[in-house]
């Protein structure tokens, strides 16, 4: 019952959250600390390292198969990688949680061309995810200049023009470095109420189907 209770109050948390951003491109992420390097396994079951992509700006959508908004904005995010790509800016996908075979088949019906990650045991909690969709652009020297809580056209003239100018220098950036505020995120909550436990090595597991 109180699990229930919890999952209802993030998912109302949520639906606040992405109301109230709704409206923004994305937004500075003054106060944000340096992205926190990790290693998660793709779809494929090859590991990927965050810190692999030092030198270009990475766009991280986390994102799950449950979540409507986040399924809707996948072709626009395919097509932004595919606009971008070109110029410096790596997309990649994170789900939030296991079921390898459900994102296989969302895949299957909705192919993509940019790097697709596996957060299965949420250890990425620490991240400030407050709700899903969760984006976060991160420049070259690794640290979070933007974020953006919320579905997104990602493929719209307005927000290519704004990642473009973000990515030329001429966008106000933000990104020093400090410490979160503390505040639980939404996938720190939603992984205490699922009961997950956190794992402490960098490596993740191998998938078993």
């Amino acid at each position: 019952m109180m699990r229930t209770i919890g999952w209802c109050l993030c998912v109302a948390l949520y639906l606040f959250l992405c109301a109230a951003h709704a409206k923004t491109l994305m937004e500075p992420a003054a106060g944000e600390p340096a992205a926190e390097n990790f290693t998660l396994q793709a779809i494929d079951g090859t590991s990927v390292r965050l810190d692999d992509y030092r030198g270009k700006f990475v766009l991280l959508n986390f994102w799950a198969t449950w979540c409507a908004p986040c399924r809707k904005e996948m072709p626009a995010l395919d097509n932004l990688h595919k606009k971008l790509n070109g110029d410096g800016l790596e997309v990649i996908g994170i789900h939030v949680g296991p079921s390898l075979d459900g994102i296989k088949k969302f895949l299957d019906q909705v192919p993509v061309e940019f790097t697709i990650l596996v957060d299965q045991d949420m250890r990425l909690a620490n991240w400030g995810v407050m709700g899903l969709p969760t984006t976060f652009l991160v420049n070259p020297e690794g640290k979070i200049v933007y974020r953006a809580v919320g579905e997104r056209e990602w493929d719209s003239a307005r927000m290519i023009r704004f990642i473009t100018k973000a990515m030329s220098g001429q966008q106000r950036l933000a990104g020093d470095d400090a410490s979160h505020s503390g505040t639980p995120s939404f996938l720190a909550n939603l992984k205490e109420f699922l009961g997950m436990n956190s794992s402490k090595d960098e490596e993740g597991e191998p998938f078993s189907n």
